[in-house]
């Protein structure tokens, strides 16, 4: 019985490994993946679903993104899923729920993966704002996130990186010229999975899977706070694999977060302050189980 016992016990990280999506020996043996580091001198767009300029990804190169976390239901899945893979992806997080779950955002950073920043409560679509709360939306963002880290170690406050991602990609020229002028990078997509309707993890996974193929490489927009992305991740991230595809990680280019502090007016600090020094910005909506975090276009 004993001996049963004890059989089982070492034989429960394997079985956890493989339904996260991968395999002990897969994580244990993790290769270093390309970095490909990302320009925001000016604050350049990238995204060719939208504009003219790509991320610089290689024929048959993937980069993963995830918008509106953390989710403390969806996301440490989603993250045991990537170690399990030896992939590390980008999340785009929201400052509300980034001041709602500190330690989530905490956990992405130690995991070594890439932070942006998607405004404070995600409204769908900025330019319905006035530009002074649409600003407000964008710096409590960076602000909320930098509070999250305060109390991380050096390494991982530097994962927040001087990018942000318009809710539902909705975005402004005159936003853009904002951003632009500290020195923080637009990141949009190539492609999406339409993760955010309501459809099954098997249609998130065909959509993810067809829609990179047809374009041979480029950034994926998906969620993290979505249960069928979860589900759909290991399979989309098998599928792949099987047709030749790697997957890279987005990371700023070296100085790009010094280069973004020492802008006029910056929406991010060169090293992340303490906890009490985040300034408490005022006179935005806090988001609600209600909101709908939803792009207003479909990225399929």
């Amino acid at each position: 019985m004993k001996r049963g016992l004890a059989a089982t016990l070492l034989l429960l990280p394997v079985c956890l490994l493989i339904l996260a999506g991968g395999t002990a020996d897969a994580a244990a043996a993790c290769k270093p993946e390309r970095k490909v580091e990302i320009a925001t001198r000016g604050g350049p767009a990238y995204g060719t679903l939208q504009y003219h300029r790509m991320a610089p990804l290689k024929m048959k190169e993937v980069a993963l993104t995830f918008d509106d976390g953390p989710d403390p239901h969806t996301t440490p899945r989603i993250l045991d899923i990537l170690d399990a893979n030896c992939i590390k992806a980008t999340f785009f997080v929201v400052g509300y729920y980034a001041e709602r779950h500190p330690e989530i955002v905490r956990e992405i950073a130690a995991r070594g993966h890439t932070i942006g920043t998607h405004t404070w409560s995600h409204p769908n679509n900025l330019r319905h704002l006035s530009l002074a709360a649409a600003r407000r939306q964008i710096r409590r963002g960076f602000a909320a996130v930098e509070k999250a880290l305060a109390t991380a170690p050096a390494a991982d406050r530097r994962r927040l990186a001087p990018f942000f991602r318009f809710p539902g990609l909705n975005d402004s020229k005159h936003l853009m010229g904002w951003l632009g002028a500290r020195n923080i990078a637009t990141l949009s997509c190539e492609f999406g999975a339409d993760d955010w309707k309501r459809i099954s993890a098997s249609q998130v996974r065909r959509r993810a899977v067809r829609n990179i193929n047809s374009v041979g490489r480029g950034v994926i927009i998906l969620h993290d706070t979505k249960p069928h992305t979860a589900a759909a991740l290991p399979g989309i991230i098998k599928d792949l694999r099987k047709k030749g595809y790697r997957f890279v990680q987005l990371t700023p280019a070296p100085g790009a977060r010094q280069l973004a502090a020492s802008a006029h007016d910056a929406l991010i600090s060169p090293v992340a302050v303490a906890k009490k020094d985040v300034p408490e910005l005022r006179g935005t909506r806090h988001a609600t189980a209600d909101d709908i975090l939803e792009p207003a276009i479909s990225v399929q």
